[in-house]
C-alpha cells in the first residue's frame, strides 16, 4: 500500500510540474543537493532581533540572499518536497551540533519538536503547514540515523484565531503588538517543566513570532527551550 501511495505522489508531482512549470532557479536549487546548498548559501551569523535578543533563537542561513529567499518561498508556499528534505538534512546537522553543548551544560533531555502553528484558514488555503513538514522530515532523518534524539508533538502550541492577520497591518510595531498572545498551549498537555523543546520555524525575521512561541511555553513552566529556523 505504501509503494502505491509513493507512486501516486510521484505522478501528482509530475502533473504539478507540467501544469505549474518551475522556474529555472528552482530547478537549479533542487539539483544542488544539501552539500552544495551549504556552500552556496550565506550563514546567518548574528540574529539582529527587534524582539528580546536574550531569547534563545538560532538560524542556519541568511534570508537576505536571493537564493535563500527563493528556496524558502518554495518551501513555504509550494511545500517543495526536495527542498524540504535537503534543508531539513542541513538543519538536522545544525541541531545535533547544538545539542552536544545543551545536553552537557543545560541538561537538555526529553526533547520535543514543536512546529510553529498556522491558523486554520491559512492551513486550508495552502493545504499544509511548512513547519510541520520540516519537523516531520527531521524526525524521519533522525530515525534513518538509528537515533531517537527527539519526538514530534504537532499540537502543543495552538494559533489563537482571534489575533489580527499580519498582512492587514501596515506598521512594524503594530505587527509586534498583534503577535502578543497569538499562541495558546493545548490544554491536554500538562507538566512541561521536565521536558526540553526545540521550536521549528522556516524564517525568523524580527523574532516576534518565535519570541511569542518561547514565551507561551515558558508561561506553562517549560524552562529548556530553543528556537531553530532555516533562515534569518
Amino acid at each position: 500500500m505504501t509503494n502505491i501511495i509513493t507512486y501516486l505522489e510521484k505522478i501528482l508531482d509530475k502533473l504539478a510540474d507540467l501544469l505549474l512549470p518551475k522556474e529555472n532557479l528552482v530547478k537549479d536549487l533542487e539539483q544542488l543537493g544539501p552539500s552544495e546548498l551549504y556552500t552556496k548559501l550565506s550563514p546567518a551569523n548574528n540574529l539582529d532581533l527587534e524582539e528580546d535578543p536574550t531569547l534563545p533563537m538560532k538560524a542556519l542561513f541568511s534570508y537576505r540572499q536571493p537564493l535563500c529567499k527563493q528556496a524558502i518561498w518554495e518551501i513555504k508556499f509550494r511545500g517543495n518536497k526536495k527542498l524540504i528534505h535537503d534543508f531539513s538534512l542541513l538543519l538536522y546537522g545544525f541541531i545535533i551540533d547544538e545539542l552536544e553543548d545543551l545536553r552537557s551544560f543545560h541538561n537538555f533531555q526529553n526533547i520535543i519538536l514543536v512546529p510553529i502553528p498556522s491558523s486554520k484558514s491559512r492551513q486550508r488555503e495552502r493545504g499544509f503547514n511548512q513547519c510541520i513538514l520540516l519537523a516531520e522530515e527531521l524526525i524521519k532523518i533522525d530515525r534513518e540515523h538509528q537515533a531517537n534524539n527527539f519526538t514530534l508533538v504537532k499540537d502543543i502550541l495552538i494559533k489563537n484565531e482571534e489575533t489580527a492577520h499580519q498582512s492587514r497591518t501596515k506598521h512594524r510595531r503594530q505587527r509586534f503588538e498583534n503577535l502578543k498572545g497569538c499562541f495558546l498551549i493545548n490544554k491536554k498537555y500538562q507538566n512541561l517543566e521536565n521536558l526540553s523543546f526545540i521550536i521549528i520555524d522556516d524564517v525568523i525575521t524580527t523574532g516576534a513570532t518565535m519570541g511569542e512561541a518561547i514565551k507561551t511555553l515558558k508561561k506553562s513552566d517549560a524552562k529548556k527551550i530553543l528556537g531553530m529556523a532555516l533562515a534569518h
